[in-house]
């Protein structure tokens, strides 16, 4: 007998396999489908949006056993300051650490917040900067399933998008002794490859061993990863504006602490509203993950030899574990 399928039975079968298809994606792109969804409108600085966008980060923190850092009275910190028009802005950060140790902290950046909605049009932001807050939770995860060396912060900050905002409350209210901060890992648009299967690394020059780190990466991962700090052209796109001053590491390079910005620079769905996850590169995004943890990782080493170095009062780069051998054919771009 031929069975006969109504409309109304194959809409219910696509949504199941795509609710399947999506309850197997690796966590961090589950992440970006929820935190990019129409329900958060787009995460816009004082929305609705922003604030469930801020309960999930904090839910993710706990189940991570993520500490709210012992300097505020919780995970958030509230703040007002003014924009690049002068007008005021409220935002509230999202701050945790895996913390406890005699050593230097390590703050991992991502904004969570993007530019909410026009009349019936969203600006999911899944690429700028989900992607960026899923890989910082992901790093949040494995720094307590592995021995880390160093201290760590984690900082989804809110308003980036009105001028770094949210860096420029955490960094200024001294939070942090900055003496105490090794360096910043901070992680902006990481899913799209835009026609280039590159990681955009700026921040290089800002420390001696971070060239040798990101060749090491480049090595490891595959992945070509392109050095932006004095570049004029990424891809297609002419650099209009110092890419080390373009989202919040530039907050911390202002204040002379080493800093990695990691990115894929400007592509065809950036802040416009097609840039929603369905459009995600799940590989190459994944790719970009796990190159992202990479980059943790070598920091925490780079911040154990600083310790090290600074116990037997010889320079941090003697110690030199991502120095780079002679046999090696590649360097970084």
């Amino acid at each position: 007998m031929k069975l006969s399928w109504s409309p109304v039975l194959w809409l219910l079968m696509w949504i199941s396999c795509s609710l399947v298809r999506a309850d197997e994606q690796p966590r961090w792109v589950q992440d970006v489908h929820y935190l990019a969804s129409d329900e958060l409108e787009g995460r816009l600085t004082g929305s609705e949006g922003a604030r469930r966008s801020r309960e999930f980060i904090i839910d993710r923190y706990e189940t991570l056993n993520i500490s709210p850092l012992s300097a505020l009275s919780g995970y958030t910190q509230p703040f007002t300051l003014p924009d690049r028009k002068d007008r005021p802005v409220d935002g509230i950060n999202v701050v945790g650490e895996n913390a406890g140790r005699d050593a230097p902290y390590i703050v991992v950046t991502a904004h969570y917040d993007h530019l909410g909605r026009k009349g019936r049009r969203v600006f999911n932001g899944a690429d700028d900067n989900a992607s960026g807050v899923a890989a910082m939770l992901e790093i949040a995860l494995r720094t307590k399933r592995q021995p880390m060396q160093c201290n760590w912060i984690f900082l989804a900050s809110d308003a980036e998008e009105h001028g770094l905002l949210g860096a420029k409350a955490f960094v200024s209210a001294n939070i942090i002794n900055k003496e105490k901060v090794f360096g910043n890992l901070n992680l902006d648009m990481l899913s799209q490859p835009g026609g280039r299967y590159e990681l955009l690394v700026s921040g290089v020059s800002s420390h001696p061993q971070f060239a040798g780190l990101a060749n090491d990466i480049e090595i490891a991962t595959g992945v070509r990863m392109n050095n932006t700090d004095s570049a004029l052209r990424v891809g297609r796109y002419p650099v209009a504006t110092d890419r080390t001053k373009v989202s919040d590491h530039a907050i911390f390079a202002e204040q002379d602490i080493p800093f990695l910005f990691l990115g894929v620079g400007r592509h065809n769905y950036y802040h416009t509203p097609r840039d929603t996850a369905s459009r995600i590169n799940v590989a190459f995004y994944s790719t970009m993950v796990e190159a992202s943890w990479q980059y943790a990782k070598g920091l925490d080493a780079l911040c154990a030899e600083s310790m090290q170095a600074d116990a037997v009062g010889q320079p941090a780069e003697s110690f030199g574990y991502y120095t780079t051998p002679s046999s090696r054919k590649r360097s970084l771009r």
